[in-house]
């Protein structure tokens, strides 16, 4: 069974003098075998992520918030929030997207969490080729999610990277949105680092609140 895995960290542009120059310095790492990363600076916001923000706000006045009794109905708090920005179009901060590839018996999310000087539950943790690649795709944003959602498509030249990224991907067909969730919530093997517990525990977590969410708001929804 292969130990290879990937693990995805986000840094925003500005938190560091250079963020690049951040990055180069902490791949020479000898736990780091690959690595890819990308400067996603064309992104704005679409039609999907306004859809998000309403479906947000409508999900913070069910969940209840201080002050909220100024406003005489969720319509009216929604709306007042909707009119002001961001709007579709507008563009995004830049960020950098980090894709690290190692040996998951001599690094976990804890040791990436040290490299980089995060917090390790900022780094998402891939296992498996299948996984990895589509950790990948998401650097260029090539995946279907992505482009179905108007996402900005990324050349593969815009990519720096230690190993040939897109020979990678290519060995692996992308998963369809049946095995995505088969993909994401997918255990490792029993014998695990403790980085890799948390990893699992925190999956185990989300997955708890999308189900308590699923089940309460339209309880909550129905009472307004």
């Amino acid at each position: 069974m292969s130990r290879e895995r990937g693990y995805f960290l986000s840094f925003p542009e500005g938190e560091k003098a250079d963020t690049k120059a951040f990055i180069e310095s902490r791949l020479s790492d000898p736990r780091i075998r690959k690595w890819a990363y990308i400067k996603q600076d064309k992104e704005v916001y679409t039609e999907s992520d306004i859809r998000a923000k309403r479906f947000g706000l409508q999900y913070s006045w069910a969940d209840g918030f201080e002050g909220m009794e100024k406003y005489s109905s969720c319509e009216e708090y929604v709306e007042e929030y909707m009119n002001k920005p961001p709007f579709a179009g507008d563009k995004k901060k830049e960020i950098w997207r980090l894709v690290c590839i190692s040996d998951g018996k001599i690094c976990g999310t804890d040791d990436i969490s040290e490299i980089f000087s995060v917090y390790e539950p900022l780094v998402s943790l891939f296992s498996g080729k299948n996984e990895i690649a589509g950790c990948l795709r998401s650097l260029t944003q090539e995946d279907r999610f992505s482009q179905n959602t108007g996402k900005h498509r990324y050349e593969d030249s815009e990519v720096f990277s230690n190993f040939d990224f897109r020979s990678y991907i290519d060995s692996v067909p992308e998963t369809t949105k049946k095995s995505r969730w088969k993909t994401i919530f997918s255990l490792p093997p029993i014998r695990m680092r403790k980085g890799r517990r948390k990893e699992i525990a925190r999956r185990v977590f989300f997955l708890i609140l999308c189900l308590l969410f699923m089940v309460g708001l339209p309880v909550a929804l129905s009472l307004l």
